[in-house]
């Protein structure tokens, strides 16, 4: 018994240690809960790859209408998106010298041809899964792209992730 009362007295600061312990883990289990609840808006979500990796594989060109696009849950009013016009397609897509225009995809080149007819939707993507992983961080990794040519998907990339 007097070894463990001299234990006692030579760690006089253990049960403030320890009631501070308990308190951080109830706050830390308390701010997980309370950010389940938090509904990020639309225009501030980024796309994780794992959760758009199985849609963009089942989209097909010169098949998939936007309609559905939206089915298949890549709906731009639930992410953070861009949707571009067709000048907005050709600003997108600039190439920096006449060689890469002319290595430049042909769906891609016919857009500059005939502005009209094109559309794209840019979705920006974050690495990883999850909500942290993909609304945490500030930067942007990389982008999820439909080409659409009257109303169907004519191009698809996946690029910087």
């Amino acid at each position: 018994m007097s070894n463990l009362i001299r234990w006692r007295d030579d760690h006089h600061m253990l049960p403030l240690v320890l009631a501070a312990s308990f308190v951080l883990v109830v706050a830390i289990g308390a701010a997980v809960l309370w950010s389940r609840d938090v509904v990020i808006p639309a225009n501030e979500r980024i796309a994780s790859l794992s959760a758009v990796q199985a849609p963009f594989e089942q989209v097909k060109i010169g098949q998939t209408s936007q309609p559905e696009l939206v089915k298949l849950g890549l709906d731009a009013n639930h992410y953070k998106t861009q949707t571009l016009s067709g000048l907005g397609v050709q600003e997108y897509f600039m190439p920096r010298t006449t060689t890469e225009f002319d290595q430049m995809d042909p769906v891609l080149r016919s857009c500059f041809e005939n502005v009209d007819r094109c559309r794209a939707v840019v979705f920006p993507l974050a690495p990883g899964s999850g909500f942290m992983s993909a609304n945490a961080a500030p930067r942007v990794k990389g982008r999820m792209v439909f080409l659409l040519r009257n109303g169907k998907v004519a191009y698809k990339s996946i690029d910087g992730v």
